[in-house]
């Protein structure tokens, strides 16, 4: 397991990855332009300024094919692809519906693009039929298995359709999700922050205790649904209770993309934080690995 998951792991230890696939949510955070969306190209050109800037600090970096990858991985990339190979049902301004598998996505692609490891996200929701998510996540295993290249699973929790639910409901539901998605198969599975809630650590670490029990492989978090005041408090508590480290995006460099000085905020601000979430996962590994002797 180790010799497969290597290329995605930090010098100092753990996984400090940063995802860089957003598509339409990326979209809806570039400001309005004479009422106009961001184009594409300007997308594009977003992922690829933080790539230039924050791909030397990271383990690997996520990116899509539609506007990260294209027909070969970027030349200013420096550590390890991740190729997401999801196709995303997002209406404007509203959270991702569900996802499919990327057809386009070959084994063939995989090698062309030099990707060394394959991600897939599945919604997992309360109403939902795990019987189709079990088949979404097998045919993307499938994939990476031909491809002869690590798979990241990640899951994210909702409620019922039109429900809400209580902090605890959603505590259970992202162990429920590993429970059901985790066995499957993958090589590395990608978690919600177990046990968090805005401005609430206290539960954390239980929780990731509770996940690591859970989970077969190693697992990380992501920053969907945390603060990003919180993140880097909620990767230390979560790498505490067993998790590897994080595949994050928008905790990191989310408040740059309508900065009027893109390049500059990703270059202190967000090297700034990707350098501190990755010596927290450094620091947590090695006292891990020495629990562990």
């Amino acid at each position: 397991m180790r010799r497969l998951t290597a290329p995605l792991e930090s010098a100092e230890g753990g996984f400090a990855m940063l995802a860089l696939d957003q598509r339409e949510s990326l979209r809806q955070m570039f400001p309005l332009v004479n009422g106009q969306e961001a184009a594409d190209e300007a997308l594009r050109e977003f992922k690829s300024t933080a790539t230039r800037v924050l791909s030397p600090l990271a383990s690997a970096v996520l990116l899509d094919r539609l506007y990260g990858v294209a027909d070969a991985a970027p030349e200013s990339l420096a550590s390890s692809l991740i190729l997401a190979a999801d196709l995303l049902e997002q209406p404007p301004g509203r959270p991702v519906l569900t996802t499919h598998l990327d057809t386009a996505v070959t084994p063939e692609y995989v090698r062309q693009v030099g990707a060394a490891a394959l991600k897939f996200l599945v919604i997992w929701r309360a109403d939902g039929d795990p019987a189709e998510r079990e088949r979404l996540v097998r045919s993307f295993l499938d994939v990476a298995a031909a491809a002869e290249v690590p798979s990241l699973v990640e899951a994210i929790v909702r409620p019922a359709d039109g429900q809400t639910w209580a902090p605890e409901e959603r505590h259970a539901a992202i162990l429920q999700a590993a429970r059901e998605i985790a066995t499957l198969g993958g090589t590395i599975y990608k978690a919600e922050v177990p046990g968090y809630q805005p401005g609430d650590l206290s539960r954390v670490r239980e929780q990731a205790e509770r996940l690591s029990e859970i989970v077969p492989g190693p697992w990380v978090v992501l920053s969907n649904g945390v603060d990003p005041a919180d993140f880097a408090s909620a990767v230390r508590e979560a790498c505490l209770g067993g998790a590897s480290g994080f595949l994050a995006g928008r905790a990191i460099w989310g408040d740059t993309v309508a900065d009027p000085d893109t390049l500059g905020a990703l270059t202190h601000r967000s090297a700034e934080r990707l350098r501190a979430l990755t010596a927290i996962v450094a620091e947590t590994s090695r006292r891990s690995l020495g629990t562990s002797q």
